[in-house]
């Protein structure tokens, strides 16, 4: 039988995002993705400026108080608030709050801490604007999950620091040094992502600056915000999440790991027609409501 997800493996590998190819044509793909699926209803998008960052705001007027911030995928190099606005609804609707999507500047035009510091104003602005950092849920997918970890990292180093109350990360571009077994193990099962890819990206992400300044796994993790981390078995990025997850558990954060079965890097893009997908963005809208309810 058939399956859904076979069926996405397949459209996947018939055309296949490359990250290690021709940069305009990487982030046109990435562009062309923002009319793929419709806003579920009765959610509503605007541009506006925050921190000085642009941002995309996704709400609904059942929204109830707080706020998620969501960081887009594309590898640091692509990608775009614009074009992650499916996902991003979705996940505004599981969470039942409006959705900041932060139109971070991308690599590798603006290298390291670009992207990172970007995120971070437009967290510092929210506060400002009066929002409880601890009603604040901070939400990156892939190089966006990996964004969302730096920028904490850096802020967790300062115990007097606002954090948010709750993160979580779908299948997060932690480890820019590419030392997983997985990039491996697992790369004939993954459709999306190879280490020439994920390579170029890191590169391009960093410039000029060495690897240790845009460490995760390395770094200090014991003020985190309780966490959830999200991925699929067969991506070449799976190691990153376990490693990650292992690291939360060392420094005693809260953090729960799933570990979804035969599912896709990032598979809640394709929540449209994945049953998995659906349930992954309910289980996180779950884990975010627990953690910043009052």
């Amino acid at each position: 039988m058939v399956t859904e997800s076979d069926r996405i493996v397949e459209m996947l590998r018939a055309d296949p995002v490359d990250f290690a190819g021709e940069l305009s044509l990487l982030r046109t793909r990435f562009s062309g993705l923002a009319g793929a699926q419709p806003l579920p209803a009765p959610a509503r998008s605007r541009e506006m400026m925050l921190g000085g960052v642009p941002v995309q705001e996704i709400s609904s007027p059942d929204d109830e108080p707080g706020v998620v911030i969501f960081v887009h995928a594309g590898g640091f190099i692509a990608g775009s608030a614009e074009a992650s606005r499916p996902l991003a609804a979705r996940i505004a609707g599981a969470c039942r709050r409006r959705v900041v999507s932060v139109d971070y500047s991308l690599a590798p035009e603006h290298p390291f801490p670009a992207a990172r510091d970007e995120l971070a104003a437009v967290f510092d602005a929210l506060v400002m604007q009066g929002e409880d950092a601890g009603r604040i849920a901070l939400v990156g997918a892939s190089a966006g999950g990996g964004l969302a970890l730096q920028f904490l990292a850096d802020r967790a180093s300062s115990p007097e620091a606002a954090l948010p109350g709750a993160l979580a990360v779908i299948s997060p571009f932690a480890d820019l040094a590419l030392t997983g077994s997985s990039m491996t193990d697992k790369a004939a099962d993954d459709p999306s992502l190879t280490p020439e890819g994920l390579a170029r990206c890191a590169a391009d992400y960093l410039g000029a600056r060495p690897l240790r300044d845009a460490d995760v796994l390395g770094a200090s993790l014991i003020h985190f915000p309780p966490t959830l981390v999200q991925v699929g078995t067969r991506e070449i990025l799976l190691d990153d999440s376990l490693r990650l997850a292992g690291a939360l558990a060392a420094a005693d954060v809260d953090v729960r790991l799933e570990c979804w079965a035969g599912m896709v890097h990032v598979f809640p893009t394709f929540a449209g027609v994945l049953r998995e997908g659906r349930e992954a963005i309910e289980s996180l809208g779950a884990f975010v409501r627990s953690r910043i309810s009052t």
